[in-house]
């Protein structure tokens, strides 16, 4: 089944759409943050992370900073659930 995502980094202003081949939307989730992480690495970050850093991560709050904003079911073309893929 393809999945078409789109995943935003706020810290960075950074909007990433992706095309994801993938059984459920849980493995899309997964391979497209890879994808985005592999795409957007992150800058080396010095020391050790602050204690607002350290909380976000308790939180549930990904550390990379990228958040997925929205996952649809890609469709046949002319369908009413299609979503066309834009280039990131």
């Amino acid at each position: 089944m393809r999945w078409l995502m789109e995943f935003y980094n706020e810290g960075r202003g950074i909007f990433a759409r992706y095309d994801i081949e993938a059984p459920l939307p849980a493995a899309a989730a997964r391979l497209g943050l890879n994808a985005a992480l592999s795409e957007y690495p992150s800058p080396p970050k010095r020391g050790r992370p602050s204690l607002f850093e350290r909380a976000e991560r308790i939180g549930g709050q990904d550390a990379s900073g990228w958040v997925l904003h929205r996952i649809v079911r890609a469709s046949a073309p002319g369908s009413p659930n299609a979503v066309a893929p834009h280039a990131t």
